[in-house]
């Protein structure tokens, strides 16, 4: 395993990872709803033992996962991964290209379960097919698990947005509060107003603990209008709080069946460790890992965090 390190990050993933993962690498566009594309990538790996399939967090892409699909490849796993509707390539609902919009949350985990079904389980013919999940992409995994429970082997849920954090306004009144404001055509407005990509990163105040891996992302980013979402409508608020409440019930989470590993970042700020923690108990297969002192996206810390976490993801799909 070539593992990418700080010194001359970027330098390496030129050299190393991107080329790598470009020779594998198949891309195109899947419809579950005719006019509604989904675009999706497809990575083969040399010789596959298993298959996993991405799930996204909020106002990502595929292409932020560049290092960890390279990892992948190289522990023996095919790889297919999905742009959200509302994020990166896909399908859009509204006209302002900052702001992630969608009408139901389910929609996310219908399209998911479309290309698994379609394109992802009759390539892997007899390989296993496995589901990895950040944050956003958590909950639309955990509720694909519990309605879909026999469409994967096993899912890793790193981040997972179970719970959402809005500082100290709770939870119910932030609800009510965009369902007054979000009447009408006003759901697809944003949350808080967007009306340009900032020129500059802000790596102090975002969800990564390294700082070379930051920077390249947010390079990528400013240089692909496609990368340039940041902001939830109000619509997708209110539909993310409904999703997370519905995701750790414990109707819905006496439905899994398969092996769960959930990850949880020791600091992080953007989702509520506590509702991760309510998931675990409830689970009835669910192991449990937590990373201390990191921010929320455990994929973009620094080596020496970043090798034991994909260590502990390989360790259990193995």
């Amino acid at each position: 395993m070539r593992w990418i390190t700080e010194e001359n990050y970027a330098e390496q993933m030129r050299l190393y990872a991107d080329p790598y993962i470009a020779e594998r690498m198949e891309n195109g566009y899947d419809e579950r709803v005719p006019g509604e594309k989904i675009y999706f990538e497809h990575y083969r790996a040399d010789e596959p033992k298993g298959v996993i399939v991405i799930s996204h967090g909020f106002t990502e892409s595929i292409r932020k996962f560049t290092e960890s699909v390279y990892y992948m490849l190289q522990a023996g796993y095919e790889v297919w991964g999905v742009d959200h509707r509302g994020h990166g390539r896909s399908f859009r609902q509204n006209q302002n290209p900052y702001v992630v919009h969608i009408e139901r949350f389910e929609d996310y985990v219908l399209d998911l379960v479309h290309l698994t079904e379609k394109r992802v389980i009759p390539a892997a013919g007899e390989l296993p097919v496995y589901l990895y999940c950040h944050s956003m992409g958590g909950c639309i995994g955990a509720w694909t698990i519990e309605s879909y429970p026999t469409l994967f082997k096993k899912a890793v849920l790193s981040s997972p947005m179970l719970g959402l954090s809005f500082g100290k306004i709770p939870v119910p009144v932030m609800y009510v509060a965009a369902s007054i404001k979000g009447m009408g055509e006003k759901r697809k407005e944003p949350l808080n107003p967007v009306e340009s990509f900032p020129e500059a990163g802000d790596f102090e105040n975002s969800c990564d603990s390294s700082r070379c891996r930051y920077d390249y992302y947010f390079a990528k980013r400013k240089a692909d209008k496609a990368l340039q979402t940041q902001d939830p409508s109000i619509n997708w608020g209110k539909q993310a709080v409904r999703a997370c409440a519905r995701v750790t019930s414990k109707k819905q989470t006496a439905r899994i069946s398969i092996p769960v590993l959930l990850i949880q970042a020791g600091n992080d700020t953007v989702v509520k460790n506590e509702s991760q923690d309510l998931f675990v108990s409830r689970v009835k297969d669910c192991g449990f890992y937590q990373v201390p002192g990191m921010k929320h996206e455990l994929y973009m810390t620094d080596s020496e965090v970043l090798v034991p976490y994909w260590e502990t993801v390989f360790s259990f799909l193995a």
